[in-house]
């Protein structure tokens, strides 16, 4: 079978048209992939803190969604996410992650990670590291990325 150099551009006309192509107000893909990851580092800098500023870093709305590695560790919108960051910086110990490996994915104005590395846990007694693994699903809010999604595990040893 042979395909035309215009099957092939009209196949892109329509991609592009259906929105399957680029977002035209999207940033350039390396702007993007720093952006997501810039939210990745300032995420530990408000952990390690204890900083309610936090909540600031989560998309708007109900729909958005943090998972953590507990049975429990759930939270949907703005309010639960303030009870969640509460209970965790009322904790004695201070919660951050060291990643060894982060990927970053971009389409348009979403985009989503994936890292792998630990949580370390600081306290009195010195500090605990578990392997953790964490995906998350951004959303370019006001020319900043945001969280729109948070699901962090444990894996099995």
């Amino acid at each position: 079978m042979t395909i035309s150099t215009r099957t092939l551009a009209t196949g892109a006309a329509l991609l592009l048209i259906l929105g399957f192509g680029p977002a035209a107000a999207a940033p350039p893909q390396t702007s993007a992939e720093r952006g997501v990851r810039q939210a990745l580092i300032r995420l530990n800098g408000f952990l390690a803190r204890r900083d309610m500023a936090v909540v600031d870093e989560f998309a708007k709305g109900d729909e958005t969604l943090l998972v953590g590695s507990a049975p429990d560790d759930k939270a949907r919108g703005r309010a639960e996410l303030e009870a969640h960051f509460a209970r965790y910086f009322a904790m004695p110990q201070t919660i951050s992650f060291s990643w060894r490996e982060v990927r970053v994915s971009v389409r348009g104005p979403v985009a989503w990670l994936y890292a792998e590395g630990e949580v370390v846990l600081r306290g009195d007694e010195g500090e605990t590291r578990q392997p953790y693994r964490l995906t998350g699903v951004f959303e370019l809010q006001g020319g900043r990325w945001k969280w729109r999604q948070f699901h962090g595990s444990s894996p099995a040893a």
